[in-house]
């Protein structure tokens, strides 16, 4: 008589989610999420270099939604932190044409914070999330006036900008992330980029 076949079970491995991450400061895989901070808020606290960040979370949040909530904080403020930098130098060095440009950006990016903050506002009715949004609605106004006044100033020649120089930018400005580590490893890491850090398998695999 023949045998029976017996089917081919297929076991797959059941992927959970992770609640360490990789830290975009110092580049240690040491980042890590405390759920039970406050009823609203996640604290997420790097245990190497003491990079730490409130971020808002409700019932269904999990490490993996704190960690994307502080990876966009971080990030929209170190880009406004580059903006500002930016600014000084292009006024310091006459080129009014992309200082106009670099206005343009901020007054965007302000623009975004206060949208932000404004959600803020709504969720949790927090007094201090209303008058960020003020503040942030304010400050694309008058970043916004300082773009238009510097282009009308270039289109009636009042001024020029000055001969453009081979790089207009100082070392640490073309890389604003390369700040040196609060606290020294015994071992140097390079440092984590965005892209390094969203294609992190402990970050993005669940």
């Amino acid at each position: 008589m023949g045998r029976r076949k017996r089917k081919k079970v297929v076991y797959r491995p059941v992927r959970t989610l992770p609640k360490i991450f990789t830290c975009p400061k110092c580049g240690h895989k040491t980042m890590k999420t405390n759920m039970k901070f406050s009823d609203d808020k996640a604290l997420v606290i790097c245990g190497h270099c003491g990079e730490q960040q409130e971020v808002p979370k409700n019932e269904i949040s999990e490490p993996v939604d704190a960690f994307g909530n502080f990876i966009d904080i971080y990030y929209k403020d170190q880009e406004y932190d580059r903006l500002t930098r930016r600014e000084e130098i292009l006024k310091e060095k006459g080129q009014y044409s992309e200082l106009a440009l670099v206005y343009s950006f901020l007054s965007d990016n302000a623009q975004i914070n206060a949208e932000k903050a404004l959600e803020e506002f709504e969720k949790y009715k927090d007094p201090a999330d209303l008058e960020n949004a003020e503040k942030w609605k304010e400050a694309a106004k008058q970043y916004k006036e300082n773009e238009k006044r510097l282009l009308e100033q270039l289109k009636a020649g009042l001024i020029v900008d000055a001969e453009l120089e081979e790089n207009i930018y100082d070392e640490e400005e073309v890389n604003p992330f390369g700040e040196e580590q609060d606290k020294p490893s015994e071992k140097p890491k390079r440092r984590a980029n965005i892209e390094e850090i969203l294609g992190d398998p402990g970050f993005l695999e669940f």
